[in-house]
């Protein structure tokens, strides 16, 4: 992408309200932060698989409560040699099932109802993932396109300063050190400009792979939100209580030591015997009445030393690996969380200062350098320095803008919440 621009009038180019930086022109559908999350929530790969994930572990849930098939059994025998199956001298039809002890099919259904649980908590997880790094792509945007448009608007000052030089060298009212300045100066902004293009093109890039577009799905988008400072009013406390309750990381975890304590339970109740329930119903040539049975067996696991005991012992490890898991993810949220609090606090000290102060100072230092500079009372060299204290003044609070906001954005990811 190349921009031309022309040379504009200076007071056209500065004499800008200290919060609002003008957009380039850019072309393609109107794209809101709102509606970008939209996009994201219904494109994003990530958001899908975790949504079959959800139903496998339904299906899984309704396995684990089927018991074992019903055995179906026709036997005949006594038939003479050389003669047909239908000639025999005895036939039995029987039916069994097996059941485990009923406690097993409850710890069952209880393990793979957390299991559901922890998948319907790992897609809250994913979409809050997607949502926080659509709210990350979109505020790169606008923050290079902000740059962009200083890089445009001081490119635009140095071509017309470039001109002016080469204007008073040969008049006489400037020196050959002034022209070759301003030359230099135009040359740094043309590279600058080019460099803020490459910036935006990684940003919208960036922004596309968050949309969960492909590389066949490449769109441009006129983004409709600006960058802008939002306070916010909470305390540490505050946001170590919504962690607490809502992070879905921690939730995770916490259904995870839950269901490792339910298959160590479960474990233990494989030592208790099974049951099989048998019908069956026998008759015999020359008997066509024939006679019935019903059995019941109990089947005990007598070798449970070398089968149970190294699964209870695994079960029992993992319960303990579960447990330090949730202590050690519950101490990791509150560090991030206390980190991105102080993050932001410090981010938001910036941002005050360059609306309050820093900004103000600098427009009001190049208004007077202008003025002095078109009256002939300082050279170019010192008209270039209050030049240069602006548009670096109004870059940097971009980026404390940008940092503002994304430290909002960590704070979300710590407490596992979106702020608005």
């Amino acid at each position: 992408m190349r921009i031309s621009l022309t040379a504009i009038p200076l007071w056209l180019c500065f004499l800008i309200n200290s919060v609002g930086f003008p957009q380039p022109a850019t072309s393609g559908d109107s794209l809101s932060l709102r509606s970008a999350i939209k996009i994201g929530l219904k494109n994003n790969p990530q958001i899908k698989s975790s949504l079959e994930k959800i139903k496998a572990s339904q299906g899984r849930f309704w396995s684990a409560l089927s018991p074992a098939p019903v055995d179906i059994s026709i036997a005949n025998d006594y038939i003479p040699a050389g003669r047909k199956l239908a000639d025999y001298g005895e036939q039995t039809i029987g039916i069994s099932q097996t059941m485990e002890f009923p406690s097993n099919y409850f710890l069952r259904g209880s393990k793979y109802a957390m299991e559901n649980d922890i998948a319907e908590s790992e897609f809250a997880l994913a979409r809050l993932g997607v949502v926080l790094d659509i709210k990350k792509a979109y505020f790169k945007v606008l923050a290079a396109q902000k740059q962009l448009a200083i890089a445009a608007e001081n490119l635009a000052i140095t071509q017309d300063f470039a001109k002016k030089s080469q204007i008073r060298l040969q008049v006489g009212e400037g020196s050959n050190l002034e022209r070759l300045t301003a030359q230099v100066n135009h040359s740094e902004a043309i590279g600058n400009v080019e460099i803020q293009e490459s910036h935006l093109f990684a940003a919208f890039a960036e922004l596309t792979v968050a949309l969960g577009f492909g590389k066949n799905d490449s769109k441009t988008f006129l983004l409709t939100d600006s960058l802008a400072y939002i306070p916010f009013d909470f305390s540490m406390r505050q946001l170590s209580d919504e962690a607490v309750a809502n992070n879905p990381l921690l939730k995770t975890n916490t259904l995870r030591d839950g269901l490792c304590s339910c298959e160590k339970s479960l474990v233990w109740s494989s030592l208790l015997p099974n049951f099989n329930l048998a019908y069956f119903n026998k008759q015999s040539r020359g008997d066509p009445q024939g006679y019935y049975g019903v059995s019941l067996s109990i089947g005990v696991p007598l070798w449970f030393m070398l089968d149970q005991k190294g699964k209870i012992q695994e079960a029992s490890a993992n319960a303990l690996v579960a447990q330090a898991e949730l202590n050690l993810t519950g101490n990791s949220i509150y560090a991030k969380t206390e980190a991105a609090f102080s993050e932001f606090k410090h981010e938001e000290k910036q941002v005050r200062l360059y609306v309050k102060e820093i900004l103000p100072q600098a427009e009001e230092i190049f208004r007077t350098a202008l003025r002095s500079f078109e009256a002939g009372e300082i050279t170019y060299i010192e008209f270039l320095q209050a030049q240069q204290t602006l548009i670096n003044s109004r870059g940097n609070y971009a980026d404390a803008l940008l940092a503002y906001n994304l430290s909002i954005v960590s704070i979300e990811e710590a407490i596992g919440k979106t702020l608005n």
